[in-house]
């Protein structure tokens, strides 16, 4: 997979990996996290943060078979009661999962399948900050295995990984002349958006196109928002962002890509 080093490959080849091998994360691989997390976080104000060997975080679940060896994480740590902070944590966080994927690690978004406060403890938050959500990390179960297969096997395996909504269902705002009207861009950006993890897998962001001003939206779906949805905005945008090639989001429910 040497070939494949950019952050779109990645998006081909993420899924959600609930099984681990028991090795440890590297020093070598926890300073290459490291130095993402202090970019990404140097841009978007968060506390992102990797916890290394607290199995005791994710005892319930690995327990029960949700989850198998789970015992690394990313913390996603924010300002309280700021919903610009929650998308961005989503947006700048799935970018360092799709590093991560790069470098061969299986991550998985966890929102019930921790005990919040013993990962609060092995984590840096302050009065002023929330734990938004977690993000699991660490060797794929065979991992060996798993990292000696081709690209075109990793792909395969994400295409039927999971069952995900269509260009139609994704826009579904849209007219259908608009939509079959829409430039590539925008459908390589929707492409990109589809393959998104979301809480639940209900993929709640919808995008639309404006024939007008050749700019894209994103926005919450009213029918399935909730607690997650800005972080799966944040996701959705990103993945979208680097599908679409060049270009800039605005931040929150409803703002604009700017295509450059």
């Amino acid at each position: 997979m040497a070939e494949h080093t950019q952050l779109i490959d990645a998006i081909d080849i993420r899924t959600a990996i609930r099984a681990y091998d028991p090795d440890k994360i590297e020093d070598d691989q926890a300073r290459q996290l490291s130095m993402t997390l202090d970019a990404v976080n140097m841009l978007a104000g968060l506390n992102i943060q990797l916890v290394r060997d607290q199995p005791k975080v994710f005892a319930e679940a690995n327990s029960s078979g949700h989850l198998t060896n789970a015992a690394n994480y990313l913390a996603i740590v924010g300002p309280k009661n700021d919903d610009e902070a929650r998308e961005k944590g989503g947006f700048y966080t799935e970018r360092v999962v799709l590093a991560a994927t790069l470098y061969g690690l299986g991550t998985c978004w966890v929102a019930g399948s921790w005990d919040r406060d013993e990962a609060a403890k092995h984590c840096r938050v302050t009065n002023s900050q929330d734990l938004y959500l977690g993000v699991v990390i660490g060797h794929p179960q065979n991992h060996l295995a798993y990292t000696a297969k081709k690209f075109e096997e990793l792909t395969e395996i994400q295409r039927t990984h999971r069952p995900s909504k269509t260009y139609e269902e994704l826009t579904r705002t849209m007219s259908d002349a608009d939509r079959g009207a829409a430039p590539q861009w925008f459908r390589d950006g929707v492409a990109a958006a589809a393959k998104a993890p979301s809480a639940m897998n209900r993929q709640p962001i919808l995008f639309s196109w404006d024939p007008d001003t050749g700019t894209a939206i994103a926005s919450i779906d009213p029918e399935l928002d909730g607690t997650y949805a800005l972080n799966d905005l944040g996701i959705a945008k990103l993945h979208f962002q680097l599908g679409a090639g060049t270009g800039d989001w605005g931040w929150g429910d409803g703002a604009m890509f700017i295509k450059r």
